[in-house]
């Protein structure tokens, strides 16, 4: 029984994480906020927008429950407003830009992260004091957008250090062959195995160019 618990516990957990960051409408006093990003997907180094929805809140529902109503738009918050995009210790404030929708205002911004983020509100709208967090979409990388997908080159320098190691290793048991082989004076043998180390000597250089170009 106990078992099963985990792992519907498991199953779940991230569609409570995702709901849990999937923060994007709330209420302060009389009014809903909600945000949403221009372009989707959001993709990192690509320009887009914070779009912020600002009206008078349906109190017969939740924030979440209810779309933004442009007739019910709040005007004239660009000078009172201010939002605050914080990605883990580094944050930058956004001035709220009006647009033709009543209630609706545009943020210009081009995400250099990936990952979840913050929206902080601080000011006021009207005579209502705001202090709010919401969560953002999900920043994605760019591969999302690349087809056919791109495989990546990339080395990680620990991988990387750990090929270089094991194909020294190779090397020092091929000189050690070349070693015992002198020793024996086989004339027979000598230039065939010789050929051979050579040849595997000669894979090993090679094999350290691609790791060096791929780094």
């Amino acid at each position: 029984m106990k078992k099963m618990y985990f792992i519907a516990l498991f199953l779940i957990s991230p569609l409570f994480l995702n709901s849990a960051f999937a923060h994007q409408a709330d209420s302060v006093g009389d009014y809903r906020i909600e945000i949403d990003w221009k372009n989707k997907p959001i993709v990192t180094g690509e320009s887009n927008a914070i779009i912020v929805y600002v009206s008078i809140m349906d109190k017969t529902k939740e924030a979440a429950d209810q779309s933004f109503n442009p007739d019910k738009g709040i005007e004239g918050l660009k000078k009172t407003l201010k939002i605050k995009l914080v990605v883990e210790e580094k944050s930058i404030t956004l001035p709220l830009q009006p647009t033709d929708i009543p209630g609706k205002y545009e943020s210009a911004v081009t995400p250099t992260f990936s990952g979840w983020s913050q929206l902080n509100f601080l000011g006021k709208i009207n005579e209502q004091n705001v202090n709010l967090a919401l969560h953002p979409l999900k920043v994605q990388e760019p591969e999302v957008l690349q087809f056919p997908p791109v495989e990546s080159t990339v080395v990680e320098s620990g991988d990387f250090e750990r090929e270089v190691n094991d194909l020294r290793g190779d090397i020092r048991e091929l000189q050690e062959t070349i070693k015992e082989l002198n020793e024996q004076k086989s004339s027979v043998f000598i230039p065939i195995i010789g050929l051979s180390i050579a040849m595997g000597i000669a894979g090993i250089a090679i094999g350290v160019i691609s790791l060096v170009k791929k780094k």
